[in-house]
Parts: structure tokens; C-alpha cells; sequence
């Protein structure tokens, strides 16, 4: 069934421009079309722009979500809500009355923060990131992304120490 539903989408797609178009008229459907996918453009525009200076905030700020417990329901609710408000931006760049509407839908709070949260559990599961103290990314000690494994990331964790130089030193007049 996934192989055919882009298809299928487009089959129903076109389907309901013919139906549109004989409704109000050729001009007017693909004046419709036109506007929505500016208003698209336009909610992609604003809510990466919102995502980015909120990502860049963070990183100034030195705050990393992961770290602070009690913002982690906070701020994963709001990249859940932007990840919605993106994707309804994205449906409604898409020529379609089906996807239109879908994107539409999409920014009626109560569906937003629904989707929004199914995102936001499907993302959780791609990308699983670091789950404990020592715990890769692929959940066990030692994988990738964990304090030992490579590309590991270290916040908040300073250990002193001294650097003992056990070579000797060698001529400099060489």
C-alpha cells in the first residue's frame, strides 16, 4: 500500500481539481491553488525562521534540553509544535485541495498538539539520542554518541586532571 499511496494521492489530487475547477472555474481553482501554496511558503518561512532563532538562543545560552530535566516537557511540546506547524506549511506548499485542507486542519490547535505529539514520538524513536549517563545512541554503553563511543558529547561533566609530558624534550636548534 505504500508504494502506491503517493499515486493514489495524486489520482485523488487531480480528481478533485477537476471537481473544483467545475465547480467555480479553471482560473479560480488555480488561483486558489496559488495562494495556498504562497500562505505554505509563507508558514515555512516564518516557523523555520522561529525554529532556528530558538535553536541558536539555546546554544548561546548553553542550555541543552537533554541536561535540564524539568524544561525536557516544555520544549519538546514546543519543537512538537513547530514540527506540526512545518508540516502543515509543507502540505500546503503542495499543489492539492486534499493536501490543502490537511494543512489546514493541521493548524487547529487541539490536531496540532495531537500530531504534534505523534511526531515527536516518532522522531524519539528514529533518532533515540542519548537515553542515560554512558548510553549510546543505539541504547547500550559505548555506542555511538555515548561518553566513550565515537563523536561522544560531553556537557556539564569537568574532570581535573594534569598533563604529564613523559617525552623528552627534543632539540630545539634543529
Amino acid at each position: 500500500m505504500r508504494r502506491f499511496g503517493p499515486f493514489a494521492l495524486g489520482v485523488i489530487e487531480l480528481i478533485t481539481l477537476v471537481m473544483v475547477a467545475n465547480w467555480v472555474g479553471l482560473g479560480w481553482a488555480l488561483l486558489l491553488l496559488l495562494g495556498t501554496s504562497i500562505l505554505g511558503v509563507a508558514l515555512l518561512r516564518i516557523e523555520g525562521l522561529r525554529a532556528w532563532q530558538e535553536l541558536r538562543a539555546a546554544a548561546a545560552d548553553g542550555r541543552f534540553p537533554q541536561d535540564e530535566p524539568e524544561s525536557v516537557p516544555a520544549s519538546s511540546a514546543r519543537m512538537a509544535d513547530t514540527g506540526a506547524r512545518i508540516l502543515s506549511g509543507v502540505l500546503l506548499t503542495f499543489p492539492g485541495f486534499v493536501t490543502d485542507l490537511m494543512g489546514l486542519v493541521l493548524l487547529i490547535p487541539p490536531i496540532r498538539r495531537g500530531v504534534g505529539r505523534r511526531l515527536a514520538a516518532s522522531a524519539f524513536r528514529t533518532f533515540p539520542g542519548r537515553r542515560g549517563h554512558g548510553m549510546g545512541g543505539l541504547g547500550r554503553p559505548g555506542g555511538p554518541g555515548s561518553a566513550g563511543g565515537p563523536g561522544g558529547i560531553h556537557h556539564g561533566v569537568v574532570i581535573e586532571g594534569e598533563v604529564v609530558e613523559n617525552d623528552p624534550p627534543r632539540d630545539q636548534h634543529k
